[in-house]
């Protein structure tokens, strides 16, 4: 295994909170604590994820609740949708990982990944790999056949995952508050120091251009990927800790969530605050820009998944 090479980038520190409140446009209530939330690639169909383990499946177009699908008496934690939103990846507790095809909502195939709950999963941008970690490891399974075809190496318990647009490398973080930075084949590129709490949120935008890591503390660092020598703008963003990121699909706004029971949008080129949203009366778990970049999703642990107007 190719020597892992360490990289100390410039850190600014930045932090604007001038946003105006956001609209809520759509409510969702339900009888448990929701941990995640995404649309699939049309924005027609959003997914939630309760604590419970149910996923329950909305039309994000009429405003109405399309199914419930019960978990198997187990604990959920992430999903995710695929490429093309044919697949929903659904990460449980005792390592595993439910594939269920969509928009039926059948289990397609059950994947097994290791013994602990499943931290976070991403499938890649081109939808030939899954990305699964959990507290033992980060694995890469092939979508073709299900099978496991690496597992790259950690330090720490990673707790999150994002791809790069080109489905070559994954970024990972958790908690050595190091950002990480792999090859799909297993070998580690580099060790991105920065974060003084545990990584708790990842996000690359589609261009590849921008990349956003959050962390216990509240804080995100929002890096310039695509420059041969990244520098990260740091945002003081959220008391209690950051929970989710997302970027709009032209990348030119980062929307968060986290333990303030808010969720902010922020400009990712001078890194101002838009616009903060309240209206969840505990942690926001999750949050995701729909397709066309006209709305957010959020999930909370009071019950609500809530989408957003973003101007």
């Amino acid at each position: 295994m190719p020597k892992a090479f360490y990289s100390l980038f410039l850190v600014v520190s930045f932090a604007m909170t001038l946003g105006c409140g956001g609209q809520e446009k759509v409510n969702f209530k339900e009888a448990q604590q929701f941990l995640a939330v995404d649309f699939n690639n049309e924005g027609t169909i959003l997914a939630g994820i309760g604590k419970n383990g149910a996923i329950i499946l909305w039309d994000a177009i009429k405003q109405a609740k399309i199914k419930t699908l019960e978990s198997k008496d187990r604990k959920a934690s992430s999903l995710d949708f695929n490429k093309d939103g044919s697949l929903l990846a659904v990460g449980q507790d005792g390592g595993q990982v439910q594939i269920l095809s969509m928009p039926e909502g059948e289990e397609k195939q059950a994947l097994k990944s290791g013994t602990s709950t499943i931290k976070a999963l991403a499938f890649s941008p081109d939808g030939k790999n899954i990305a699964i970690a959990s507290k033992q490891a980060i694995e890469i399974w092939s979508t073709a056949n299900f099978k496991k075809t690496s597992s790259l190496p950690k330090s720490g318990q990673m707790q999150e995952l994002a791809w790069t647009p080109d489905s070559k490398s994954i970024l990972a973080g958790g908690s050595d508050f190091n950002l990480h930075v792999f090859s799909i084949d297993g070998t580690s590129q580099s060790i991105i120091k920065g974060h003084i709490k545990a990584i708790s949120a990842l996000a690359v935008s589609k261009d590849g251009k921008k990349a956003a890591s959050g962390d216990r503390a509240g804080k995100i660092l929002l890096w310039d990927w695509g420059a041969k020598n990244p520098v990260s703008t740091e945002i003081t963003a959220h008391q209690g800790g950051v929970d989710s990121l997302s970027f709009s699909s032209d990348a030119s706004i980062l929307a968060s969530a986290g333990r303030d029971d808010l969720v902010k949008t922020w400009s990712t080129s001078n890194s101002e605050n838009l616009q903060t949203f309240k209206g969840h009366k505990n942690d926001v778990r999750g949050v995701v820009f729909a397709p066309d970049g006209k709305s957010i999703a959020s999930a909370g642990l009071d019950g609500t998944v809530k989408i957003w107007e973003v101007k």
